[in-house]
């Protein structure tokens, strides 16, 4: 087990293979029109935020490094953590929640798994979260993974990246058929231990929500095409999903998505549902700092994707 490791698989098409290469083109996200600017230089410990966790998508990078640039700017005024948290969407996963002990090889080197923390979670839980097939290529996983390795390189820091990675999924049985309270359990009590986590390591710990937003159309299996009045109505269905999260209305999050039985196929749905239980009690704000919708005409298809961060 002590050598069994996931390697990236998204090298070659997503971003470059060569590890300088990979280094020089996340570098140059903050040279994009309209991208967050590199800080000319990081913010000492006084000066640091309150920043608890980092909204970010797990779009290609082809598509959008400037969303990228807008979900990890606020880290450059965070206390640098031992390690990380990565909340991502379990695409190929069989379970609701899971999670995994192995290291993650990239083009940059070793990212390093807390193995004592996959254990200590496995000893507290009383339902299977072990699902090693949907963590195999999972690009939620893997993007974070390479894209902070490469800013930790740029920025200095030379211990290598730490991480426990969480594979959430979509509360289709609440969300579509009204039932779930057997996964609402599971959820609180997941969210309950890594509650426990963060407040033990404070600020030595950060989370990351990596998720993308709505998937409409043909290439997703609808029956129909997006039209720009489609593209509006999800830009205001999204603005109000968001609004609830940032009231921390758990309610009125599920009872936004139940209405259209998440048609839109919102694929942030676990991950948002686990953040939120694991705040409930704390008064945090989160703010979407960037959204896009990626249209693809040729197929008349569209994904959506924000990025933000979590504070006091």
């Amino acid at each position: 087990m002590q050598n069994r490791a996931i390697y990236a698989s998204c090298h070659g098409f997503s971003y470059p293979s060569d590890a300088v290469a990979c280094l020089k083109h996340f570098r140059s996200f903050f040279e994009v029109p309209g991208a967050c600017s590199w800080p000319k230089e990081r913010l000492t410990t006084g000066e640091k935020k309150e920043t608890l966790a980092i909204l970010a998508p797990h779009i290609d990078f082809q598509v959008s490094p400037k969303a990228y640039t807008y979900a990890f700017s606020p880290w450059f005024s965070m206390a640098e953590a031992d390690f990380f948290i990565l909340l991502g969407v379990g695409h190929h996963s069989r379970i609701e929640w899971s999670i995994d002990p192995r290291d993650y090889i990239t083009p940059l080197g070793r990212a390093y798994n807390k193995r004592d923390l996959v254990e200590e979670i496995n000893s507290k839980v009383d339902f299977c979260i072990t699902d090693p097939l949907a963590h195999q290529k999972e690009h939620s996983i893997e993007f974070p993974i390479v894209f902070m390795q490469a800013l930790r390189y740029w920025m200095g820091i030379q211990k290598p990246l730490c991480f426990l990675p969480v594979l959430c999924g979509g509360l289709h049985e609440l969300i579509i058929y009204g039932n779930g309270q057997e996964e609402l359990i599971r959820m609180k009590k997941l969210a309950s231990i890594l509650r426990e986590i963060l407040s033990v390591y404070k600020k030595r710990v950060g989370l990351v929500l990596s998720i993308d937003g709505c998937h409409i159309g043909p290439r997703f299996g609808h029956p129909f095409k997006v039209t720009e009045e489609m593209l509006k109505n999800t830009d205001l269905w999204e603005k109000e999903l968001w609004r609830n999260v940032e009231e921390q209305n758990f309610e009125g999050f599920i009872s936004h998505l139940q209405k259209e039985k998440n048609i839109r196929f919102f694929d942030g749905v676990g991950a948002i549902a686990l953040t939120m239980e694991i705040f409930k009690d704390q008064k945090v704000s989160l703010r979407r700092t960037y959204y896009e919708q990626w249209f693809e005409g040729r197929d008349s298809s569209v994904v959506t994707f924000s990025s933000g961060y979590i504070a006091y």
